[in-house]
């Protein structure tokens, strides 16, 4: 495993060490964690933007569609 150095101020390391403590693991694993949990929810959100946007897409399709079918039901024929 590669060894990563960060800077701390007093309070994190503290709440590192708390959280450690709680989890009974090691404060690596407490930021290897939160590091893989953080990108877990970066993917999660990336995708609830696609599938708003393709939400949005279909709802314009829908009310088009509903448009025209009142368009032609319209004409009298």
């Amino acid at each position: 495993m590669k060894t990563v150095t960060i800077k701390a101020d007093a309070e994190f390391d503290a709440l590192l060490n708390r959280l450690a403590r709680r989890l009974s693991t090691t404060r690596s694993r407490v930021i290897r964690d939160a590091v893989r949990n953080y990108q877990q929810h970066l993917d999660h959100e990336a995708l609830r933007q696609r599938m708003r946007t393709a939400s949005l897409k279909t709802r314009k399709q829908a009310l088009d569609a509903s448009a025209d079918f009142d368009a032609a039901n319209a004409d009298g024929l």
